[in-house]
């Protein structure tokens, strides 16, 4: 099993009161989402503009970056193993989840790791976190171990907006498309930890679209009349195109594939003497430097057979496909209920706009 593929850490004892102004879990809104500068105030006190700001939405996304692409490391190191997306009859329901009424009690491997991962971690309160969003959140129980926690309202509940959930789309492109793109066909028999890996992934994956409630929350803020009128016209293009900034999506599809070219091979320090003098420390400083740079410039090649962990084109396609599409997907829906309108079919949970109509 692969050492990174871990369980999350969380506060789960009760909340003191100061407390309970963020979110509790790892990387929790309002702890770990504002920028810098407010994080070096020598004032605790976060207030809900701070978290809500872009600047301070696009500060947790980069670091949702490093995240994303180690998993994506992490589950390259197994074959497809395309067995454990297969439904069975014979796995019975998870521990502690629950079937739904009128669901499919059938599950694949993955969906059985997954609805009991999921179970395990509502039992200790996860998804009462506005970050959090469950896959299966029909299969949960009724019942928590912890206490309530109380969270700022940080997303509009007009229209059910702070509900959207797109997880049934992102679970289908994950296993259609992304665990393809990343792994090499065939069968390595290491099926448990090959779903380890895929619900760290497929987590770290659904809360970063699902940061699209947030960013679209602080645009509404910023112009909600002008939301308000496209919305009201029906006019989804509108709305894609006044929340669109292709510049910083360019920026951020060129960063993911440079971070995964820096990650996607063994560091050249490997083969470098070791540190003594700071003679011989400055030297090899100013060589990484320059290892560094070299890096940069191929990782905006197209060469992937330098890398043995995971291709930078494959993790630039996955943000550019997939992640930052179905963010926008998300955004957009949760505009039109946050405007009190049902969102058009194209933006419906269970699809991607970019997707063919009969999809």
């Amino acid at each position: 099993m692969s050492a990174s593929c871990q369980a999350f850490a969380s506060p789960f004892s009760k909340a003191s009161p100061s407390q309970t102004t963020a979110p509790s879990w790892r990387g929790r809104l309002g702890a770990t989402s504002v920028n810098h500068n407010a994080a070096a105030s020598s004032t605790d006190k976060v207030t809900t503009s701070d978290v809500l700001s872009l600047d301070s939405i696009r500060s947790t996304l980069i670091r949702q970056e490093e995240t994303i692409i180690f998993a994506l490391i992490e589950r390259a190191q197994y074959r497809h193993n395309a067995a454990v997306y297969t439904k069975k009859e014979n796995l019975g329901v998870p521990p502690g989840s629950i079937v739904p009424e009128h669901g499919d009690a059938t599950l694949s491997f993955l969906e059985y790791m997954l609805v009991g991962t999921e179970a395990l971690h509502f039992a200790v309160r996860r998804y009462t976190s506005p970050e959090e969003n469950a896959f299966f959140p029909d299969r949960l129980p009724a019942q928590k171990i912890l206490d309530e926690l109380e969270f700022p309202n940080l997303l509009s509940n007009i229209g059910g907006a702070s509900d959207v959930n797109f997880n049934e789309i992102l679970l289908k492109k994950y296993i259609d498309v992304i665990v393809p793109s990343v792994t090499i066909p065939g069968d390595d028999e290491q099926h448990g930890s090959t779903v380890l890996c895929d619900v760290a992934l497929l987590q770290a994956l659904s809360k970063r679209v699902h940061y699209g409630k947030f960013v679209a929350e602080s645009k509404y803020l910023a112009d909600p009349e002008g939301y308000q009128k496209l919305v009201d016209a029906g006019d989804a293009d509108g709305v894609m195109k006044l929340l669109t900034n292709e510049a910083v999506e360019a920026k951020v599809v060129r960063r993911a594939r440079l971070k995964a070219a820096t990650y996607g091979r063994e560091p050249l320090l490997a083969d470098m003497p070791p540190l003594s003098t700071s003679k011989e420390n400055a030297s090899i400083v100013a060589a990484a430097a320059a290892a560094a740079v070299v890096g940069a410039i191929e990782a905006m090649g197209d060469d992937d057979a330098l890398y043995d962990k995971v291709c930078p084109s494959t993790v630039e396609s996955v943000y550019r496909d997939i992640i930052i599409p179905l963010t926008k997907d998300i955004e957009v829906a949760y505009l039109f209920r946050r405007c009190g309108k049902r969102p058009p079919p194209q933006f419906a949970p269970h699809r991607m706009s970019t997707d063919d109509i009969d999809t």
